[in-house]
């Protein structure tokens, strides 16, 4: 039962209805992000960005989840302060709206939320699980797509990719690892 119970947790982590998406075959680092507009605190246009983007693809049901809020707001309130923008987007339909606020108000994130009804982003930035990051410079080139670091479990982190890859970009400098695993 207890099995059965984690599958179908872990099912909510993943978007099935991308299964005819060719994983990252268009949308990777080193093209420009895909023209997209949603609204969020602001509207967000993604081809109108002037400072490095963390696209946060995220879903609050999600089983991997609880083990990244630390993670989320910890790298979040790094990189705010340094001048990157955050938008923490959701495409799981199963979650309602009030959830998605909740989830944000709770870990006291301050970045845009996107409400992404009907995955269409998510579709566009050709992400098929969450917890996905894809990381903008400012001119609005992917540098960086996937998962926030490497290891599902916090105690297990040995690289922050994410983290590494906006230092590498605040600092003008092109980033090393440009994608990896993630591990929704």
């Amino acid at each position: 039962m207890r099995i059965g119970i984690t599958l179908a947790a872990l099912g909510l982590c993943t978007l099935p209805a991308l299964a005819s998406f060719r994983s990252q075959d268009t949308v990777k680092p080193g093209t420009k992000i895909p023209a997209f507009t949603a609204t969020a605190v602001a509207t967000v246009d993604s081809h109108d960005v002037k400072v490095p983007t963390a696209y946060m693809i995220i879903g609050v049901n999600c089983g991997a989840t609880p083990g990244y809020e630390k993670r989320f707001k910890a790298i979040e309130d790094e990189f705010r302060a340094k001048g990157v923008d955050f938008f923490w987007v959701f495409p799981n339909k199963t979650e309602t709206l009030e959830a998605k606020q909740a989830w944000m108000k709770k870990l006291g994130l301050k970045g845009g939320m996107v409400d992404d009804v009907g995955a269409k982003i998510t579709k566009a930035l050709e992400v098929g699980n969450t917890a996905h990051v894809i990381l903008t410079d400012k001119d609005g080139t992917i540098v960086y797509r996937g998962g926030l670091d490497d290891s599902r479990d916090e105690a297990g982190v040995k690289r922050r990719h994410v983290a590494e890859a906006i230092k590498e970009v605040l600092a003008g400098k092109p980033v090393t690892t440009s994608s990896s695993r993630a591990f929704g």
